[in-house]
């Protein structure tokens, strides 16, 4: 039991790495941090696809098939933004913890989602397909949201250190894109925002592309967590923590194509 809580701490550990690293990516205005923390951003599947980066991609894969969808709860922003907005909704009290409950999975949703969005690729339309693209998604949120703001309190910072005649900080413009560009990063964050409030992983296990790519794999995972039916109690607690909705106590089930491997069941 203690070897398990120690995998869930390693997992969060290295997510919060994970979105601090690839989120500094988006406001880095003086281009160092791309110097150290580049390879975050290579390591994200669709990009390692489309860059045809063929090691990459099968490790990742290999990954998944190990372990399950670590890759959603670990190294893809997104799913980890998604996390954090889940896990503030439920701070809200220790019933409202226990919040979630199983769902059967949509998967004529997910599979038309996942198959329209290979075939605008195929077509070129990759402004379309770039809007349910979990890392285009997370950089357009990232940049245009974020971005100002970040850029707006280092210039405060570079404002003050200059009347301390220091010049640690540097001002730089803030550069805000088209409306139209605006609107849809504000959109797209404030539906994901209100789905993982409320539902936890729902998008992850609907709409997003590269969840339903990965949950084709992870059904073969081969170390899954397993519902032991002999010292199962029946008391619900695992499917109440599982934000993937996915644990189905009824039938002692588990939807591995659905699971992000984040271990709180565990």
């Amino acid at each position: 039991l203690k070897f398990n809580h120690m995998l869930r701490k390693i997992r969060i550990i290295l997510a919060a790495l994970f979105f601090a690293g690839i989120t500094l990516l988006f406001l880095d205005v003086t281009g160092t941090i791309h110097q150290w923390l580049g390879w975050m951003a290579k390591i994200q599947l669709l990009p390692a696809v489309l860059a045809l980066n063929v090691v990459i991609t099968a490790v990742l894969l290999v990954i998944t098939l190990l372990i399950g969808r670590v890759y959603c709860s670990v190294i893809c922003p997104l799913g980890v933004m998604q996390d954090i907005i889940s896990w503030i909704s439920g701070k809200r009290g220790k019933k409202y913890r226990f919040r979630f409950s199983y769902s059967p999975a949509k998967k004529f949703l997910r599979y038309f989602v996942l198959g329209l969005f290979i075939a605008m690729m195929f077509l070129g339309a990759n402004q379309i397909a770039a809007l349910v693209a979990p890392y285009s998604a997370y950089g357009r949120i990232a940049s245009n949201l974020l971005a100002p703001l970040y850029q707006w309190g280092n210039n405060l910072l570079a404002w003050i250190a200059e009347r301390a005649d220091s010049y640690a900080f540097y001002s730089t413009e803030v550069w805000i894109r088209s409306a139209m560009t605006l609107a849809v990063s504000a959109i797209t964050f404030a539906v994901i925002a209100f789905l993982s409030w409320k539902h936890g992983r729902t998008w992850c296990n609907t709409i997003c592309p590269v969840g339903s790519f990965l949950g084709l794999i992870s059904k073969f995972s081969i170390f899954a967590p397993v519902i032991d039916t002999e010292k199962c109690r029946s008391c619900g607690l695992c499917g109440r923590q599982c934000k993937a909705s996915c644990i189905n106590m009824e039938k002692h089930e588990i939807d591995y194509s659905r699971c992000v491997a984040c271990m709180d069941c565990i």
